[in-house]
């Protein structure tokens, strides 16, 4: 426990709002008139469990905050390396962010989202989110507003917040809906589209103008014209087909009858050869025989004459030559005749093949005759459908325009009517759960008995105010020095509370004012008289007692408590008390050194 008090002016508050400075807040430095010639704030505390001390400094005109390991002052921040921190969550460089990640990060923390209203709509739970519970000044500790107040304007983040910290558990798996300025919005957007869309249609309709009636007797026209068409393009395909396959055939006895023709020319050549050669033969075969009679002849073989002969021939020869003509003759007469039959049987065949080429040359006359027949019947009848096609195609283009420009009329007329509101049952259930508010109760009833607060009887959160009563009493309905009071006590029991359910808390708690009720006259000028409450508590030793209960929770967390009114006496013995004399004092001037230093 520390007790920083001193008269007014005397700086005491300014250690509050200088630690909120360099904890990130996004307000000017709260400069005084002794801070002018200073440049920095520096901050230093221990990481619990492992009791690493930290430094953080932060420049009086704002910006970034350095992080030091280690206790570092002035004099000794020149020889200690600094990481740099942004001031506000979620910005930074890349691997080092800002000062709220690297503290929630050590309290386990770190990624926490908040439902920021009914909706759901995420928000990033930050390090300043604890601010309202552990930094409570003045103006917060005696004020009407409910202490959860984190100074935005949705009370949707006051309420998650404590619940996160009472339970430890975030609304990052809430699902979102919209909220109705959203649901507003987004009807208004849908009207303002649909009506352009509904604009667009009727200028299309004008432009179509008005085509006649696509009568149920034209439908049966036109498809009656489109099985005619299939009709006759079915015989036109047969037709050509069969035309295709006439022609390929012609090709073929074509090319064969020419193969036949090549071989007749062949064969007649080969018998007019055949002749020869027998002629030859017989020739030989006369030859021989006049030989055999006419020796002093010239020789039948080569002409010499008989003088020139070089041997005479011998009878065995002319006999033997002319055998061997006998037999070729013959030979040659049998291979003449087959021939002969062969050039019968393909001349036959060749005939035959020209009789078949004629034969499929008629059909295919006859299959273009009838195609030249259908073809123009078909035109007629393509040309006749197109022509019904072409008034059913733009019949049809207005018909579904007419469609489109009635759907538009019918969403657009259901969006007019649609509901912007919310169901209730849609909505996310925000703040702490009854049985969460009774524990946090009991234990603020338990806060105030050990500071002897007369007469408590009962302790109620209140979820409509997220405020306390007291003995059904609102806290904000009590004068400033009890509200005070009551105040000290809830944010005292919700770090009791988060020690006991071992949930993370920073682990210390500013208080400006709390005893507020010990007032001097002099600062009821400020303050006002004493309302009857708290002259009630005035007469009680609630001070002593609120003392001595912060003291004996130290192994909960640090606890600094600010006032202008003298503590009770002895109360040195139970922590760290430290006297504010101001700028005329003779003791310590608020957090700078006495002036003759």
């Amino acid at each position: 426990m520390n007790v920083l008090y001193g008269g007014s002016n005397a700086g005491k508050s300014f250690v509050l709002k200088a630690t909120d400075f360099v904890l990130g807040s996004g307000d000017p430095f709260p400069g005084v008139k002794e801070s002018q010639d200073y440049e920095s704030v520096f901050l230093s505390f221990v990481l619990e469990p492992a009791g690493s001390p930290v430094t953080i400094r932060r420049s009086v005109r704002g910006g970034g905050i350095d992080w030091y390991e280690g206790a570092a002052d002035e004099a000794s921040i020149g020889v200690i390396d600094a990481e740099t921190l942004h001031q506000t969550h979620g910005k930074g460089r890349k691997g080092v962010g800002s000062l709220s990640e690297r503290l929630l990060s050590h309290l386990g923390i770190a990624g926490a989202k908040i439902a920021s209203d009914a909706s759901g709509t995420p928000e990033s739970f930050s390090f300043r989110h604890f601010m309202p519970y552990v930094l409570v000044n003045e103006g917060r500790m005696l004020g009407d507003d409910s202490p959860l107040r984190q100074g935005g304007p949705k009370r949707g983040v006051d309420k998650n917040v404590l619940r996160f910290i009472l339970t430890g558990r975030d609304d990052a798996s809430v699902a979102r809906v919209r909220t109705p300025k959203e649901a507003r919005a987004a009807k208004a957007g849908k009207i303002e589209l649909l009506e352009a869309m509904l604009a667009d249609a009727e200028s299309k309709l004008e432009k179509m103008g008005s085509n006649p009636e696509f009568s149920a007797e034209d439908e049966e026209a036109l498809e009656s014209l489109g099985h005619a068409i299939g009709e006759n393009q079915v015989k036109l395909d047969e037709l050509r087909r069969e035309r295709r396959t006439n022609l390929n055939s012609v090709e073929a006895v074509r090319a064969e009858s020419s193969e036949l023709e090549t071989s007749l020319v062949r064969y007649k050549d080969l018998e007019k050869i055949f002749q020869s050669d027998i002629r030859r033969l017989q020739a030989i075969e006369e030859g021989g025989f006049l030989l055999r009679r006419f020796d002093d002849q010239p020789c039948p073989l080569c002409g010499a004459a008989p003088g020139d002969q070089h041997a005479p021939h011998e009878p065995e020869d002319l006999v033997r030559q002319h055998q061997a003509a006998v037999v070729e003759i013959k030979k040659i007469e049998r291979d003449s005749k087959d021939l002969r039959d062969l050039i019968v049987s393909l001349s036959a065949r060749l005939e035959g093949l020209r009789a078949r080429e004629e034969k499929f040359s008629d059909d295919i006359r006859e299959t273009e005759n009838s195609i030249t027949e259908i073809t123009p019947r078909e035109a007629s009848l393509r040309q006749e459908y197109l022509a019904l096609q072409s008034r059913f195609d733009g019949w049809r283009i207005r018909a579904n325009a007419v469609a489109q420009r009635d759907a538009l009329v019918r969403q657009l007329d259901e969006v007019r009517k649609l509901k912007t509101t919310t169901k209730r049952n849609d909505d996310v259930q925000m703040g702490i759960a009854s049985n969460i508010g009774h524990d946090l109760s009991m234990i603020v009833t338990d806060v105030l008995e050990k500071w002897e607060y007369p007469n408590v009887e009962a302790v109620r959160w209140d979820p409509a105010t997220d405020d306390i009563e007291v003995n059904g009493w609102p806290r904000n309905r009590n004068g400033k020095g009890v509200k005070a009071i009551f105040h000290s006590a809830l944010k005292v029991a919700i770090l009791i509370y988060c020690r006991q359910k071992k949930l993370p808390h920073p682990g210390f708690v500013f208080l400006d004012s709390p005893l507020v009720t010990y007032r001097k006259p002099i600062m009821n000028e400020r303050h006002g008289e004493l309302s009857d409450d708290e002259r009630v508590v005035r007469e009680t030793s609630l001070d002593r007692r609120f003392y001595e209960h912060l003291a004996s929770l130290s192994d909960l967390g640090q606890f600094i408590v600010i006032e202008n009114s003298d503590p009770p006496s002895g109360i040195e013995k139970l922590g760290r008390v430290e006297v504010f004399s101001g700028e005329k004092g003779v003791r310590r001037q608020g957090l700078f050194p006495p002036i003759n230093a």
